[in-house]
């Protein structure tokens, strides 16, 4: 069977992708622990659709643009209540 085994390099830190001919994913673990690779995650690649990995290698961010959303709207919100207190439409 064929493996794709995820990790990083254990002297650089760099992140590794290699594949292996193995008997198991424990064998393909062991082969790439052999050529210094800090193993992360062990794959199953024989079928014919191969796996998503979950890395995005087109360099751009996915998300991460809720945390901004969610400041904008507490922001105004807080905004309108300080509005709404100064003129005394908001007894507090």
């Amino acid at each position: 069977m064929k493996y794709r085994v995820i990790g990083s390099n254990r002297d650089t830190g760099a992140r590794m992708v290699l594949e292996f001919e193995a008997e198991s994913k424990a064998a393909a673990e062991r082969k790439a622990a052999q050529q210094g690779m800090s193993v992360t995650r062990v794959e199953d690649i024989t079928a014919d659709e191969p796996a998503h990995t979950g890395v995005d290698y087109s360099g751009r961010r996915s998300g991460g643009g809720g945390k901004i959303k969610m400041l904008i709207v507490l922001l105004i919100i807080l905004a309108g209540a300080f509005y709404a207190w100064r003129n005394e439409w908001l007894p507090i």
